[in-house]
C-alpha cells in the first residue's frame, strides 16, 4: 500500500457521549460510566473528556476514580442503548465501503479503495463520515486516514476529540520518529522496559537495528517492531463476513510438561480468541483445541456448546476440560492451540440465563484497553506465570 486508502474511525468517549446525548443536563459534565452495578470493585468503561481531566480513564478501578473525581456523575452502563447507536453509526460507515471490518462497538477500519467516483478522495470521504455522524446521531467521531491499518489507527488518536489527522506516504518518517515505543502495538509495560535497557523510547531508536537483531533478540516480537516502527503494515481490512473461525497457537522453543505453565500459556491464547470474538461482534458454539507432541503426532478434539461465547473465561475453562477429559497432557507438548468456531453475530445468539454480566463487563474493559495501548498491557493475574518468558 503506497497512497491514501485506509481509514480508522473512532468515536469519541462513546458510552458517556451517549449518555450525555440521551441527558442534555450531562453535557459539559465529567460522566464516568462503570459496569453494571457500578461498586467499587467495578472498572471505568468509559470517561467523558471532561472527566478525563481529572485523570479518570478507561479500566481504571471505580473506586480510584471516586478519589480522582468524587464530583463525577457515575452511571450504570446501558449497552442496549449503546448498542443502538453503534447500529446506527456503522450503518453510516458501510455506505461508503463495503470492506468495514468492525473493531469494537465503536472503532472500525474502512478500505475506500475503488470509491473515489461515488464519494471523492479518502480526505473527503473522512470528512463526509464526520458530518454525516453528526447529523444523524449528534456525536462526534474521530477519523484517521492513511496508508495502512497500523498508520490510521494511530492517526484517529492524534487529534481527539472530533479530530481528522492524515499520515501521507512522505511524513511517515517523520511522524514514526518520535512515536513513544509503547504506542506500538504488542509493546506492554514489560516489553517496553526491556527496550529501555537499550535505551529504546521512541520508535525512531529502532532504526539503528537491523530485522537481525530484534528477532535474535525479541523474537516474533521483534520482527513485528522492526516494522510497525517504520509505519510499515500490510494487514488488509477484512469485513466480518469472511471470518468463519477464530482461532490462536503456539510453538514452543522447548517441549512443555508443566500443567501450569500449559494452563498459563492456554489462557494467553483464550485471551487472544476472545478477544478477535468481541472486537468482531462474534460468539461460538464450538470450542476446539489442538496438540502436537515431540513426536508429531498431531491431536484435535472439539466441544459442542448449546450456548455462544466469546468471553476469555468461558473459552479457556471449556479448553482446559477437552485437554484434561482427553488425557491429551500426559507428554510434554511441542505446540498448543485453541479456537472457537460455528459462529455467530452477537444479539443472535440463544441467551443464557446464567451469564455473568460482571464478567462479560471485565472482559469488554480489558479489550477497550488493550485496543488502545497494546494486547499486553493489561491481563489476568493467571498469566503472571509466564511474564518470565515473555
Amino acid at each position: 500500500m503506497d497512497k491514501l486508502q485506509i481509514l480508522h474511525a473512532d468515536m469519541d468517549a462513546f458510552f458517556s457521549a451517549v449518555e450525555q446525548r440521551e441527558n442534555p443536563e450531562l453535557q459539559g459534565k465529567a460522566v464516568i460510566v462503570g459496569g453494571v452495578n457500578l461498586s467499587n470493585r467495578g472498572v471505568v468503561s468509559t470517561a467523558s473528556y471532561e472527566a478525563r481531566k481529572f485523570g479518570v480513564h478507561s479500566a481504571m478501578p471505580i473506586a480510584q476514580a471516586k478519589k480522582l473525581c468524587p464530583d463525577g456523575i457515575y452511571l450504570p452502563a446501558r449497552h442496549g442503548l449503546y448498542k443502538a447507536a453503534s447500529k446506527e453509526v456503522f450503518s453510516i460507515l458501510k455506505r461508503y465501503t463495503p470492506l468495514v471490518e468492525k473493531l469494537s462497538i465503536d472503532e472500525a477500519f474502512l478500505d475506500v479503495r475503488g470509491c473515489e467516483r461515488l464519494y471523492g478522495n479518502p480526505v473527503e470521504i473522512a470528512e463526509k463520515i464526520k458530518i454525516e455522524v453528526k447529523k444523524k446521531t449528534d456525536l462526534t467521531i474521530s477519523v484517521g486516514v492513511s496508508v495502512n491499518k497500523f498508520l490510521a489507527k494511530l492517526a484517529s488518536d492524534f487529534d481527539k476529540p472530533d479530530g481528522l489527522t492524515v499520515i501521507r506516504k512522505k511524513d511517515i518518517k517523520s511522524f514514526m520518529r518520535h512515536l513513544d515505543i509503547d504506542k506500538i502495538w504488542g509493546v506492554g509495560d514489560v516489553f517496553a522496559a526491556k527496550l529501555a535497557e537499550k535505551n529504546i523510547y521512541k520508535a525512531g531508536d529502532i532504526w539503528p537495528y537491523s530485522l537481525e537483531e530484534l528477532k535474535n533478540n525479541y523474537g516474533k516480537a521483534g520482527v513485528k517492531l522492526f516494522f510497525l516502527s517504520r509505519g510499515i503494515d500490510n494487514r488488509d481490512v477484512k469485513s466480518r463476513s469472511e471470518i468463519k473461525s477464530v482461532s490462536h497457537e503456539e510453538t514452543f522453543a522447548d517441549n512443555i510438561s508443566d500443567q501450569d505453565k500449559l494452563f498459563a500459556y492456554l489462557f494467553k491464547m483464550s485471551e487472544k480468541v476472545s478477544f478477535r470474538l468481541h472486537s468482531n461482534s462474534l460468539k461460538g458454539t464450538t470450542v476446539f483445541i489442538k496438540v502436537r507432541y515431540s513426536d508429531f503426532n498431531t491431536y484435535s478434539r472439539q466441544q459442542s456448546l448449546k450456548v455462544a461465547i466469546n468471553s476469555s473465561e468461558e473459552i479457556y475453562q471449556r479448553a482446559k476440560e477437552l485437554l484434561m477429559q482427553n488425557d491429551l497432557l500426559t507428554k510434554p507438548l511441542r505446540l498448543l492451540g485453541l479456537g472457537v468456531s460455528n459462529l455467530c453475530q452477537e444479539g443472535q445468539e440463544q441467551l443464557n440465563l446464567f451469564t455473568d454480566e460482571n464478567e462479560d463487563q471485565l472482559d469488554q474493559t480489558i479489550d477497550q484497553l488493550k485496543r488502545k495501548y497494546g494486547f499486553d498491557k493489561i491481563s489476568r493475574a493467571r498469566k503472571l506465570y509466564l511474564n518470565n518468558d515473555d
